[in-house]
């Protein structure tokens, strides 16, 4: 029986959970105090807060803590104020070198209340 060589892919091979190519820092003030959170290129900005251990980056109207949901732009969770623009959606928002992130309070309402 003559079997066919296996076709090697067109696109390059990734491994899985290894994150490529040259990081960079996103700033992130959350509740607490600012601090750097390392990202790659093509990760999307909540990606890159998950992968640091950040669950949750907004407070509800109600008071309780919001992050990621569906992570695809649907549900609106993960909404957070970037580069200075609240209702932000952290799973759409490409992460990229020097970006500010910044808490969300209520609807749209920046950390300090403004």
């Amino acid at each position: 029986m003559d079997r066919a060589a296996p076709v090697a892919a067109a696109t390059p091979s990734r491994r899985h959970g290894v994150r490529e190519g040259e990081g960079f820092t996103i700033l992130f003030e959350d509740r607490f105090g600012e601090r750097a959170i390392p990202a790659w290129p093509g990760e999307s900005v909540a990606a890159a807060l998950l992968a640091a251990g950040e669950r949750a980056w907004r407070t509800a109207e109600d008071g309780s803590l919001r992050g990621l949901f569906c992570g695809i732009g649907v549900c609106w969770e993960c909404r957070c104020v970037i580069d200075g623009r609240p209702n932000t959606r952290a799973c759409q928002a490409e992460a990229r070198p020097g970006l500010s992130v910044r808490w969300q309070v209520g609807p749209g309402l920046l950390g300090d209340g403004g």
